[in-house]
């Protein structure tokens, strides 16, 4: 299990459902919910290579999760959609186990004086999510 920067709250979906390119896509795009990036940037950033940004991204788009923003010489920006009800819930659900994790003091600070995520069960989290139990 990951620890997880609280101040960069990164791959908090990919803990509970994987690392598949969209889960990754996603989780990095609702981390930085305020920028747009090009697909090099995302490339550069999650780590999924340019064939498969190249089909994911316009099908995400399509389907109103991610916007595209502007053009920059011939580069397309696409930030997370944060008006699409389904990204606001799972930006939602996403946030309340932020908050439940601090609240339960699953949150330490390192040497550095970083605070960090202590590591906690991923069944918790996904219940959370899914509105399952396990």
């Amino acid at each position: 299990m990951h620890v997880y920067s609280f101040a960069r709250l990164q791959y908090m979906f990919t803990e509970v459902f994987g690392d598949s390119p969209r889960v990754k896509l996603l989780d990095f795009l609702a981390d930085h919910v305020d920028f747009d990036y090009t697909l090099s940037q995302m490339q550069q950033f999650t780590g999924i290579s340019r064939p498969t940004l190249y089909r994911l991204v316009p099908e995400l788009e399509k389907n109103g999760i991610v916007l595209f923003t502007r053009e920059v010489g011939g580069s397309r920006f696409y930030r997370l959609n944060v008006d699409d009800p389904r990204v606001a819930s799972m930006l939602q659900a996403d946030f309340s186990r932020i908050n439940e994790d601090l609240a339960a003091g699953r949150f330490k600070e390192d040497d550095a004086g970083v605070t960090k995520r202590r590591p906690s069960t991923t069944a918790g989290r996904a219940r959370t999510l899914t509105g399952n139990e396990t």
